[in-house]
């Protein structure tokens, strides 16, 4: 028996809402969309100035490999998203490229941060034709990025512990 609780039931996640991967050219490139729906607690810190950093986790490996054999791709892609109150605008940072964009609401600010387009993921003479291989893809806040004040409490509060589900994509090459 599942019982929810006012207060207690969290509709807020992170969602993969999209995955694939394509060869163009000489590499294989990815395509991804994140959703990120941040409950109260984290909206008002990133409103009070605290900046949220989120990880987007990448691994590529061969469809049925040994726990032991290595991935051929094991990346973590940062971004981070700011509000300055000041100017108010929201700021999106991709920490690959440091490049930076500036949005008017929350809401453009996040379906940016969650659009992940055409990123190069391997050259396509590393992967062997005919074999298949998973490409997948988790998104999470980096609770280890949050000022040490706060870190503490977000540790042990559900509403501070977002991530998404492992999403993945059969790549075929």
């Amino acid at each position: 028996i599942c019982l929810l609780l006012p207060g207690l039931a969290v509709a807020d996640e992170f969602r993969v809402s999209g995955l694939s991967a394509q060869r163009q050219g000489d590499f294989f490139t990815m395509q991804a969309e994140v959703i990120y729906d941040f409950p109260k607690r984290p909206l008002e810190a990133l409103q009070n100035g605290v900046p949220l950093t989120l990880e987007v986790h990448v691994q590529l490996r061969r469809k049925g490999a040994w726990i032991w054999e290595n991935d051929l791709l094991d990346i973590r892609l940062r971004y981070q998203i700011r509000y300055h109150a000041l100017a108010s605008i929201y700021q999106v940072i991709d920490m690959q490229s440091g490049s930076e964009e500036d949005f008017v609401t929350l809401q453009s600010a996040l379906a940016a941060l969650g659009e992940i387009p055409e990123f190069p993921l391997i050259n396509a003479e590393r992967l062997e034709t005919g074999a298949r291989y998973l490409l997948s893809l988790e998104a999470k806040l980096d609770i280890e990025a949050l000022p040490l004040p706060l870190r503490s409490m977000a540790y042990i509060t559900p509403s501070w512990n977002l991530s998404s589900e492992r999403k993945q994509w059969l790549l075929e090459p």
